[in-house]
């Protein structure tokens, strides 16, 4: 329309430089052509302003599809699952590991987040019928009246002042209960295990487990296919950048499919199995420095055996030694009496050190019993990224092994990538792979989408090469749903430019 208005008053402006004014005559009909020419504009304007209205009126009334919200809500009854998972033990399934190192964290960053991740931990144990008072925390009498007030809710500056008086005393109270908790997680042990058994057994009545995973991957696959395609959901993506109308314009649209496919090989199930196996090679690549590691535990999985139960036994007999020193007794005149609460101290954080170093080692033990159990060299490279999906301190420590200034918060969130990437999806190239297996992937890949008349190369797989090919063939993705969504491109432009 803009070039066709532009055609219109180039032409009036070419019509009245030559219109003769010689006579009053002359002059009048040039004036009356330029009222009839401004009052057909005025027109003209009103039905142009109509017009972006009207298109501008779809945008401002989109709302996402309601079926989205209803199929999320069925997706969140799945996270049951999460519970059976074979490759961690009930104390991953509680997210102690998790909360335990936010705990040790936030200690150098604020006392509140230090109490709301308490508190978090505490309603862990409550969960699984597991509840907490302040004669559970038996490592030292300063920590379990700081853990009374918590539980019973005293106000923050409460809170603070009481941590005050005591940080003074007891430097080492985090730490304290840090193992603590750990403590009391190994003495319910047996009673946790046997919650989340009786809830799995319960399930299995009346569904299966692989039910329920493939429950999940098919809401999963409906929820994406609908956000997709939906015109608020896309429209939404314009306005945050996260797309960009020049890169669907249809010559570069062409040049993009031109270069990857051949021979009538472009369809849009192709380019879905194209992305899968490119999202699949790129995770081989991401988490290679994970892959690596666990080959080294696998080929060693044989020295694993009974370490767990070795150390275990060691830190109950330091938790008793612990537990001793702090016995307060009733009579000014026992036997038990501190004689030297400065010696007491020394033996005392002495002591706490060696628990907590212990507790670091078994952490690692735990692991490494859970590999000696459930893994082996024929374990696929899927099991393997399962395996490291469902333990955080150990993608904690292997990621910041890379890079020792990278946040706990990016590193989390790399953690929740890893296991949305892992659980999300059904896989065809990672679940054939062992882990020790040394074929040529690249090649292999090249040579299958070859044969089908896709142009894929060695070099688009190349590690600096991969995300940009993944980008292509998702561009193209987002380019075939913008077409089933009916969403106007051109009228998303317009849109923009009024805006501007």
């Amino acid at each position: 329309m803009k070039e066709s208005l532009e055609n219109k008053y180039n032409e009036f402006k070419n019509v009245l430089e030559v219109l003769p004014v010689n006579t009053k005559s002359n002059q009048k009909k040039k004036l009356d052509y330029i009222l009839e020419e401004e009052h057909n504009s005025k027109e003209l304007f009103e039905q142009i302003k109509t017009e972006i209205n009207s298109r501008l009126t779809i945008f401002n009334n989109l709302k996402v599809n309601p079926d989205i919200g209803k199929l999320e809500s069925e997706l969140l009854k799945c996270n049951i699952i999460n519970e059976w998972n074979d490759y961690n033990t009930a104390y991953e399934k509680m997210h102690l590991d998790y909360y335990l190192y936010q705990l040790h964290r936030y200690y150098k960053e604020d006392l509140v987040s230090v109490n709301n991740c308490i508190k978090k931990i505490i309603d862990s144990f409550k969960k699984v019928d597991i509840i907490l008072t302040k004669d559970d925390f038996d490592f030292n009498d300063n920590l379990a009246l700081y853990i009374d007030k918590v539980i019973n809710n005293a106000s923050d500056q409460q809170l603070e002042q009481t941590f005050e008086e005591i940080y003074w005393k007891f430097p080492d109270i985090i730490k304290a209960l840090e193992v603590n908790f750990k403590s009391i997680y190994l003495k319910n042990e047996k009673k946790i295990n046997k919650y989340y058994d009786d809830r799995h057994k319960e399930f299995l009545l009346t569904h299966k487990d692989d039910e329920l995973t493939n429950i999940r991957i098919n809401l999963i696959n409906e929820i994406n296919n609908l956000k997709n395609k939906d015109q608020f959901l896309i429209f939404e993506k314009f306005k945050n950048k996260e797309y960009i109308l020049a890169n669907f314009n249809k010559n570069e649209i062409e040049k993009k499919i031109n270069n990857y496919f051949l021979e009538g090989s472009y369809n849009y199930n192709n380019l879905l199995k194209v992305y899968q196996t490119l999202f699949e090679y790129n995770l081989l690549i991401k988490y290679h420095y994970l892959l690596i590691d666990m080959r080294e535990r696998l080929q060693k999985k044989d020295t694993f055996k009974d370490i767990k139960q070795k150390e275990l036994k060691e830190i109950l007999s330091d938790e008793a030694k612990i537990k001793k020193l702090t016995f307060k007794p009733k009579s000014k005149f026992s036997f038990f009496k501190r004689k030297n609460d400065e010696k007491w101290l020394f033996n005392y954080n002495n002591l706490l050190n060696t628990i907590i170093d212990k507790y670091d080692k078994f952490d690692d033990s735990s692991l490494n019993d859970i590999i000696y159990h459930k893994l082996s060299l024929d374990s696929t490279v899927l099991e393997i990224l399962k395996f490291v999906s469902s333990n955080y301190l150990y993608f904690v420590k292997l990621t910041k092994g890379l890079d020792d200034n990278i946040s706990i918060n990016d590193i989390t969130l790399r953690y929740e990538e890893l296991k949305k990437d892992i659980n999300n999806n059904r896989y065809s190239l990672l679940n054939n792979i062992a882990l020790l297996d040394e074929k040529q992937m690249k090649q292999i890949i090249v040579d299958k989408y070859n044969l089908e008349h896709i142009n894929l190369t060695i070099e688009s797989l190349e590690p600096n090469n991969i995300e940009k090919t993944m980008n292509d063939i998702k561009l193209l993705i987002d380019y075939e749903d913008l077409l089933v969504s009916k969403i106007n491109l051109d009228d998303v432009k317009l849109y923009f430019d009024i805006n501007k």
